[in-house]
This record gives C-alpha cells, structure tokens and sequence, in this order.
C-alpha cells in the first residue's frame, strides 16, 4: 500500500514538473494558452513577484520588509513547490513505519523540503553564478 501511496506523490510531482517546463518552453502551443496568461505564461508571469512587474522596483511586500511568497505569484513557481511537496511526500510514504509509527511525519516533509530549497537556493544564488 505505502508503494501506490508514494508512486501517486511521485506522480504528481512528475505532473507538475510538466506544467512548469509548458508554461517555460511551449505556452503558446499548449492548453495553458486558454488561460490567464499573466499567471500561466511564464515569459511574462515571472515579472509578477515585482512591484507594478518591474525588476527594478523590487519585490512586493505583504508588509514591511516580508515579500510576497514568489510562490503565489505564478504558476511556474506554484507547480514547483507543489513538486517539492509532492517529492517529499513520496519518499515520507515511501515507509510505512515512517507513518504509523512516527509523530513526526510533518516534520519529516518540512526538513526535506526545506533541505531541497537551501541547497536550490545555494547552488541557484551562489555556486552557479
């Protein structure tokens, strides 16, 4: 049971990768096209984390100095934290004693994706450029 439990989160995650690379690399020619483009057109949904979509203004604040979570402001970043949710919450299934056994399955999910970030964030921001 815990194997279809995983390989369906494994799944998910694999689907949501494929909306990313769509909305990135065929929007155009994809059912996206149907929809708002300003979310699910990442040639141009990208600018929404900004103020007014503009690079130079900055991030959008929900207050102060706190930006708006980049993964709500479109649908690349969206379907890619549900990639990392769904990643993690098959290789946390992926036991079952993990689940049945342990208080700390949440935690679990939150280090793993938190893990999965930092490293992204330290190879994307730092390593890589």
């Amino acid at each position: 049971m815990e194997l279809i439990v995983s390989l369906s989160f494994f799944i998910l995650a694999s689907i949501c990768n494929s909306v990313m690379d769509t909305s990135s690399h065929h929007y155009h020619t994809s059912i996206l096209k149907k929809f708002n483009p300003n979310w699910w057109n990442a040639e141009v949904s990208w600018k929404n984390k900004y103020v007014n979509g503009d690079p130079s203004l900055g991030f959008r604040k929900i207050w102060k100095n706190i930006n708006y979570p980049v993964q709500l402001t479109d649908c690349w970043h969206f379907f890619k934290t549900l990639m990392i949710i769904f990643l993690t919450l098959s290789v946390v299934t992926f036991d079952s004693d993990l689940i049945v056994e342990s208080y700390y399955y949440l935690l679990y999910v939150g280090l793993y994706g938190t893990v999965w970030n930092v490293v992204f964030s330290l190879f994307y921001d730092k390593i890589l450029r």
